[in-house]
């Protein structure tokens, strides 16, 4: 059985992760503090060297299957990968409704990746990306998308 694209996404952000070295990636050893032992640490070379068959696999598929969310992830996941790596990294899926130009769609927003970074939610050392609305000027990182309103320049009048 094909696995639906949404797990592929899924699965292809996970192996990101993973097949990255120095991306930070939940430890649940020993020595981790908090819940279950659970804590952050950078992803070794030979882990990710380990995991990068499948990260290779997955975008293989997602590829294949939708070529324009794997492209639109993709610039922005290498760059993300060449930079800051305590920035969160772009999920797959927000690629996944564009319009015509390509550009990001969340409540009617038409979203570019600003590549530049603010505080995840009030957090000095974690930061997201920032993307802006290119009808209403809107500004802010997915969680702020996902709290906020629909954009104010639409067709539909909502907002």
């Amino acid at each position: 059985m094909r696995a639906s694209l949404q797990v592929v996404m899924l699965n292809l952000q996970h192996a990101a992760y993973q097949s990255t070295p120095g991306a930070p990636i939940k430890d649940y050893g020993p020595q981790g503090k908090g819940p279950m032992g659970e804590y952050l640490r950078p992803t070794t070379e030979a882990e990710a060297e380990q995991r990068r068959p499948d990260f290779e696999r997955l975008s293989a598929e997602l590829r294949e299957r939708d070529p324009g969310t794997y492209a639109a992830w993709a610039a922005d996941f290498e760059f993300w990968r060449a930079g800051d790596l305590n920035v969160r990294m772009p999920p797959v899926d927000a690629y996944e409704k564009r319009d015509e130009d390509g550009l990001r769609i969340f409540r009617d927003h038409r979203l570019v990746n600003t590549r530049e970074t603010a505080a995840w939610f009030g957090h000095p050392e974690r930061k997201a990306f920032v993307w802006s609305c290119a009808r209403c000027g809107f500004t802010g990182h997915d969680g702020d998308l996902i709290g906020g309103k629909w954009c104010t320049n639409t067709k539909e009048g909502r907002g």
